[in-house]
């Protein structure tokens, strides 16, 4: 360990002698070696701080080559391990200053200066940035100085004009949310007397504006943050949580949110790859408050006396900020103090009588929130000691609730149990085999209590809910559920109805397994159907559009279903709700109708051994081949479900949003969908799907604008600077993990939006698109290399892309390379490329008489060297004679032409270049052209071009006005 400690500080050395030397790239290799022998060290004080230490001076390289976002990353990774680090705080406030990131170089800054006021004093560096952000503050001082006259005038109306009140407080908010404007707010309201006096009113419109403000101002500031922290106290914001209002709660939750984002830099953190199972290193003031609001979040949890909202928003922070690999590390804490919270409280069951104490206020999801904050808490636990203790947790809560054998007991029991049955599975498959509980429901679903029946119905249900336990279920639960199914009670009724179709469906679309009776999924999908259609109650209609979910996994279903008006229509309606779990039943049939789940391919050789060994092979259904979904999917679109998938883009659960992206790209596979879509703003929706969400869901919406982009109009279908936006999304599918048919429709639809205009191509550069789509052109797949040089060929006429090209790079000799090749198409797209870089961007004959300004004659001679330097690679091409001799005599016209276009740009750009032609076999060639008569041979507009090349050579003096052409010996041994 000695030795390649050593070993890393050697090579951090030399990382800091070639920076000395201002070798950038080669201190940066250094600095990574170091790197990777550091990494593979057990971590200790002295190995965090050179791995600090290298991150850090390789973000200073990264600076110095105006590579920013590679500097930002480094710099960060610097503070996962050391938090305090005073260079590479600055470093990273230095690279968001110089990458246009005002927001982020000041939220650094301040919080370097809070680092530095605690410490020894501040280096000149640190000084140097703090002046140059104050200049660029004090560029702006007249609109600040307004800015504070607002705020002033704001905070004045709020004090003292209670009939403005919530005029002035939703200006205030809009105000808060520049950076600027939080910034006045900050130093007019001083300790946030003011915000603080205002939210302790008993008025919800106070309240409620307080807490939008503050959210406001906790966003991308770690000063503005902690000053809230202090100030205002989580005291007040608990008392915020607790309200039993529908918004209050919700937006002291954001605060919330915001404070944890800042404080804990979660925003940068996020960007940088790390394992999994490694926490993020945060300070202990950090931890601290860390500590402080967990603990705060857990005990409104368990207060009775906090609102179903403001516990459902509790559990929501839980689960976004409670796990190691993207939060705030607070697992095993959590096993420890929260988990017999929680699971207390999702032994509630609000339809039993209360007796000594009052139940916890619920809402309709809160059990959800529960299952998914144990889920998120489970599945971030890395070691089988920490599973164990969780496990062990909740068994031994489930013991205690059973001590007492009554029916309050029983119930809250199965409660708990369904709880972890829908988050942590494998917890509750568990308990449910070590308690003996099966016998339990079993007895309470037959004991004719309408609430024991209830709640043991949903246990087997959810029991059922993986594919490979549905197995054991239908042998223990199946006559149960069919027992159930013949109550009285239409609620038991239709939750026994989704267990069967659970059951029904667990062989998913093999049509080769016979788990149940053939017609069984339609019958059970027909009284869905009745219960969907027929009953007004919403609770009643989402158990049967959740049983639809399983059932249409089976193609008999599909079939029946989109024949089905009425249903549809039902469940076109049922998405103007808002509850994620019902909107993500429906978004599951759309799926399966669509048939745009995601399909394993068939392995033949798994198949032959499967078959040698007599086990089951799957069988797709004839129903499912293409035929019948493509005409399914016509029956969707006739029954108007592009604007219902409209409206679900808008839905916040990402799960919804992958669904529904699914399904808009497997209408979009079909081109005649793709107008009907844009008609119906399905290209606007589709934007924010591809931006946002899970990974698989932004893909699919990105591939489906791709397919849009190809075959629409682009400015029709993406107008304005949506069309800019569409830049993105669309070369993230040319990364190397992505599939060959995405990559290739992406590179499909860059070619049409970089032919729209500059604008576009500029955001294409801008983007750091240029390399993606220039390491396609080196592909051995065939139309990924067309697609990528037709694209290249749109791009060449931006100034910028040219500027690639005149450097010291092969970038033209792979597109000399290209037009040799037999894929006619890349041929031409690569003449092209070379055709627009060899043309003189302006011609000079226009400016032989003008006088021009020193700035513009600098710009002109530029354009002359760029193109003279680009004429010069390309004749410098080994292979270039050979290439363009068959070019020119191709019989396509049209690659002809392009061939002779770019000889005569060449010939056009000097003397020199073209004495170089003149003595290659091309101008053999040049001669047959002009002269033949053969119209198979060529045409009238290429023997024009033909004859400006003869007539530019003649001008040069490299040929003589003879009837034949020669060219003169003195030129001949010139050239």
């Amino acid at each position: 360990m000695s030795t390649s400690s050593n070993n890393s500080n050697e090579l951090r050395e030399q990382g800091n002698q070639a920076f000395k030397q201002g070798q950038f790239q080669q201190a940066i290799d250094r600095y990574t070696d170091a790197l990777d022998i550091l990494n593979k060290l057990q971590i200790n004080e002295e190995i965090k701080n050179d791995i600090t230490k290298c991150y850090s001076n390789r973000s200073q390289c990264y600076i110095n080559l105006e590579q920013y976002d590679d500097a930002i990353e480094d710099a960060t990774r610097a503070l996962e391990y050391t938090p305090a680090d005073q260079k590479s705080l600055y470093r990273r406030a230095n690279a968001f200053e110089r990458s246009g990131r005002l927001k982020e170089a000041i939220s650094d800054a301040q919080r370097l200066i809070s680092i530095t006021a605690k410490g020894s004093g501040t280096d000149e560096q640190t000084y140097a940035l703090l002046r140059k952000l104050r200049e660029s503050a004090q560029s702006k001082v007249s609109q600040q100085t307004q800015v504070n006259n607002q705020v002033q005038q704001m905070f004045e109306t709020i004090l003292s004009k209670p009939d403005q009140l919530e005029t002035a407080l939703n200006n205030l908010l809009v105000v808060s949310r520049e950076v600027a404007g939080a910034e006045a707010v900050v130093a007019y309201d001083t300790d946030l007397r003011h915000l603080t006096d205002i939210i302790q009113r008993n008025d919800r419109i106070s309240v409620l504006g307080t807490l939008r403000i503050l959210s406001a101002l906790a966003k991308n500031s770690y000063k503005r943050a902690e000053t809230i922290y202090n100030k205002v106290g989580l005291k007040l914001v608990a008392r915020c949580l607790a309200m039993d209002d529908t918004e209050i709660p919700t937006n002291a939750a954001i605060l919330i949110h915001n404070m944890l984002m800042s404080i804990c830099d979660l925003e940068n953190r996020r960007k940088v790859r790390k394992p999994m199972n490694v926490p993020y290193n945060f300070d202990q003031p950090v931890i601290e408050i860390i500590n402080e609001i967990f603990r705060m979040l857990l005990d409104l949890i368990d207060n009775k006396a906090c609102s179903g909202v403001g516990r459902d928003c509790c559990l929501d922070l839980i689960v976004k900020f409670v796990d190691r690999a993207n939060g705030c590390n607070w697992t095993s804490k959590f096993i420890i103090s929260g988990l017999p919270k929680v699971l207390r409280v999702a032994a509630t069951v609000p339809e039993l009588p209360e007796t000594e104490k009052k139940h916890y206020p619920l809402t309709a999801h809160t059990k959800m929130h529960i299952s998914m904050a144990l889920s998120i808490v489970y599945h971030d636990l890395v070691s089988d000691k920490e599973r164990e203790d969780f496990n062990n947790e909740c068994m031994e809560f489930v013991k205690a609730l059973r001590e007492r054998d009554d029916m309050q007991s029983r119930v809250r029991t199965i409660s708990v149990l369904s709880t972890l049955l829908q988050g942590p599975f494998d917890t509750g498959n568990a308990i449910l085999g070590s308690q003996n509980l099966v016998d339990l429901m079993i007895t309470m679903a037959g004991s004719g209590d309408p609430l024991q029946e209830r709640i043991a119905v949903e246990a087997i249900v959810l029991s059922a809910s993986k594919k490979d336990k549905a197995a054991g279920i239908l042998s223990l639960g199946s006559e149960i559920l069919k027992n159930l199914y013949q109550s009285a009670n239409e609620q038991i009724k239709v939750i026994a109805l989704v267990g069967l179709s659970k059951i029904a469906s667990s062989k998913g679309t093999d049509s080769a397994a016979n788990l149940v009776t053939e017609g069984s999924c339609q019958t059970l999908a027909l009284a869905c159907c009745k219960f969907l259609t027929t009953s007004p109650n919403f609770d009643i209609r989402r158990w049967a559009a959740d049983g639809l979910a399983y059932l249409t996994l089976d193609a008999d279903v599909k079939e029946d279903l989109v024949d089905n008006t009425a249903a549809l229509k039902a469940l076109f309606g049922l998405c103007q709700c808002d509850d994620a779990h019902v909107l993500y039943s429906i978004t599951t049939i759309f799926v399966n109708l669509t048939n745009t789940y995601d399909i394993r391919k068939k392995d033949k050789q798994m198949e032959e051994l499967a078959t040698y060994a007599k086990q089951h092979i799957p069988k797709e259904h004839e129903k499912d081949a293409a035929e019948f979904f493509e005409e399914r999917r016509r029956k969707l679109v006739d029954a108007g479900i592009i604007p219902v998938l409209v409206q679900l883009c808008k839905h916040k659960s990402e799960n919804c949003r992958e669904q529904v992206a699914r399904v808009f790209l497997g209408l979009c596979e079909n081109e005649k969908y793709r107008g009907p879509i844009v008609a119906a703003g399905g290209a606007k929706a589709l934007l924010p799907l591809a931006l946002d969400g899970t990974q698989v869901g932004k893909t699919k919406a990105a591939q489906a604008l791709a397919k849009i982009a190809i075959t629409t109009n682009p400015e029709n279908a993406f107008p304005g600077q949506r069309m800019l936006e569409l830049v993105r999304p669309i070369l993230k599918l040319l990364k190397l993990e992505n599939t060959s048919l995405e990559t290739f429709e992406a590179l499909m639809a860059l070619t049409n939006l970089a032919g729209i205009g500059e604008s576009v191509r500029k955001r294409i550069i801008k983007e750091q698109g240029f390399p993606d789509i220039e390491q396609y052109m080196y592909e051995d797949h065939k139309m990924l290399r067309r697609a990528a040089t037709e694209c290249m060929c749109n791009l060449v006429s931006q100034e910028e892309v040219v500027k690639m090209f005149t450097t010291e790079n092969d970038r033209i000799k792979l597109m000399v390379l290209l037009c040799g090749e037999e894929d006619e198409p890349l041929v031409k797209a690569a003449l092209g490329t070379l055709a627009i870089l060899s043309s003189l961007q302006v011609d000079l004959d226009d400016f032989k008489d003008v006088e021009l300004a020193e700035e513009d004659r600098k710009k002109l001679n530029e354009y002359i060297e760029d193109n003279r330097m680009i004429c010069e690679k390309i004749i410098n091409v080994q292979s270039f004679t050979e290439v363009f001799k068959h070019l020119c005599a191709s019989t396509n016209f049209e690659v002809q032409f392009r061939a002779l276009y770019i000889l005569r740009n060449l010939v056009k750009a000097n003397k020199e270049l073209a004495s170089r032609i003149v003595a290659t076999e091309l101008m053999d060639v040049l001669f047959a052209i002009k002269e033949t008569k053969d119209e198979h041979l060529t045409n009238e507009k290429n023997r024009k071009v033909v004859s400006d090349i003869l007539q530019l050579c003649l001008k040069y003096g490299l040929i003589q006005p003879n009837e034949n052409l020669t060219i003169l010996e003195e030129d001949e041994t010139d050239a």
